[in-house]
């Protein structure tokens, strides 16, 4: 075998595996259309600041999110549900939040996903309830802003 064969082949099997890799990783969006926050509207508040903190211009809001989840094309099936956040020109928001369980708590910032559940997918719709704390700093511009948060799953 010559060199340069041997590269090609080389070259070929690594984009063969990368190939392969990529189709492994293709996020299905999942519907969550029957999730829906508890109140169905809230307010960004600045938080208070007092000498030597460092969220001068910080934001915040409280809200509860009744997650609803259509799994049942995925019944039976093992992989992992990422939350999505897009990023959003305007700001950078942080959510964190606390579950009932089902699911898990965590932390996400606007243009990243982080993983809410990794397992088998049990049945037709996946549900929990988020306690979420809503942070930004000073540039959230609006009084009405719509947050589009998304689910994914990976399947394994």
């Amino acid at each position: 075998m010559t060199r340069s064969r041997g590269v090609r082949l080389w070259v070929a099997g690594l984009g063969m595996l990368l190939l392969f890799g990529s189709a492994l990783a293709d996020p299905q969006r999942l519907d969550d259309s029957m999730s829906h926050t508890v109140p169905p509207n809230v307010q960004m508040q600045w938080l208070p600041v007092a000498r030597g903190q460092t969220n001068a211009g910080a934001m915040e809001a409280w809200v509860t999110v009744n997650i609803r989840i259509d799994t049942r094309d995925w019944v039976g099936r093992s992989g992992r549900v990422y939350m999505v956040l897009p990023r959003d020109e305007a700001s950078t928001m942080e959510a964190v939040w606390t579950t009932q369980g089902r699911m898990q708590p965590g932390r996400l910032i606007s243009g990243e996903r982080t993983l809410v559940f990794a397992g088998t997918l049990r049945g037709a719709t996946l549900e929990d309830q988020f306690q979420v704390r809503l942070r930004s700093q000073a540039d959230w511009q609006s009084q009405t802003r719509r947050l589009n948060f998304h689910f994914e799953f990976d399947a394994d």
